[in-house]
């Protein structure tokens, strides 16, 4: 079965763009372990990787890798349980990009009741909503990520304690399959147990990613990097508050491409099938530490 790639959002009709493909597709008749294809795929991950070959074809084994050896999260994406989890959390990609042409995604939690934060659930919808996203947007000259962590409490992270080999999962898939141009993790609405999370998560982190990391305890420090315009109007922003965009736009791709989510959950790769050694480098070490070591002032 191949992919297909049912958003308008990539055009493969350049020489270039053509040629890139092609070189990467030849890898590809050797690689019987990844699952066929789309060229706009392809080109998703090409451009995520500023078109280097080496870069694209680790990121493409990397991608389907993760994906199969990680079921918890990204298999079962029902449309109803993506929808229940999405009226506990605010995932929005706002609809004016920055000066620098980058678009921001932001998250935030609507229900702090933490008796109904399931981690495996959040971070299943998370990567739906993402899939969404990019492939929505196309090639995109960079992503801005917002977290606005009012109402996280410790109740959340005690849970998030004992479930520690899927933080390391998912920084994996972030760092090393994502296939998009991350620019900046902006975290607002800080308080001083935030130093201590990411005290603990430093050594799950690539160095170019705790760059990309920046704190703010209000929103002023925000300002410094792109206006507050472009945000929610509960930010300060434009005219639609959080909420209405997280309903008008989430919840409505979620809807629109439904089928193709669920479909796409069998786009992973057979370890029978590939050639060599199976890859077991990328996801299951053993973690040390736990959150509820951590102090709280």
């Amino acid at each position: 079965m191949k992919h297909k790639y049912p958003f308008q959002s990539i055009s493969v009709s350049t020489k270039e763009k053509q040629e890139d493909i092609r070189n990467i597709k030849l890898w590809l008749s050797h690689q019987p372990h990844i699952p066929s294809i789309s060229d706009e795929f392809i080109l998703l991950f090409l451009h995520s990787c500023y078109y280097s070959s080496e870069r694209t074809k680790d990121t493409i084994d990397n991608y389907f890798t993760v994906r199969a050896q990680c079921p918890d999260l990204f298999r079962g994406r029902d449309t109803k349980a993506i929808l229940e989890q999405l009226e506990l959390y605010d995932m929005m990609a706002l609809p004016t990009l920055t000066p620098d042409n980058y678009r921001i995604v932001m998250y935030r939690l609507r229900d702090d009741d933490v008796n109904k934060f399931n981690y495996p659930a959040a971070l299943r919808t998370f990567f739906a909503v993402n899939d969404l996203y990019i492939s929505e947007d196309g090639l995109m000259d960079g992503y801005v990520v917002v977290f606005d962590m009012t109402g996280l409490n410790f109740g959340y992270l005690a849970k998030v304690s004992t479930q520690l080999s899927l933080v390391r999962n998912f920084m994996v898939y972030i760092q090393d399959c994502h296939p998009v141009r991350l620019k900046a993790i902006h975290v607002i609405n800080t308080y001083p147990l935030i130093d201590k999370i990411l005290s603990l998560m430093k050594p799950m982190m690539h160095g170019n990613l705790l760059e990309m990391i920046h704190l703010h305890p209000t929103l002023d420090t925000l300002t410094e990097y792109f206006p507050l315009s472009l945000l929610p109007a509960d930010y300060d922003g434009g005219k639609t508050e959080a909420v209405q965009v997280h309903q008008d736009h989430t919840r409505r791709l979620v809807n629109k491409y439904s089928s193709w989510l669920k479909d796409f959950e069998q786009f992973e790769a057979n370890e029978k099938k590939r050639v060599g050694k199976a890859r077991k480098d990328l996801v299951g070490a053993e973690l040390g530490g736990s959150f509820k070591t951590l102090s709280i002032d």
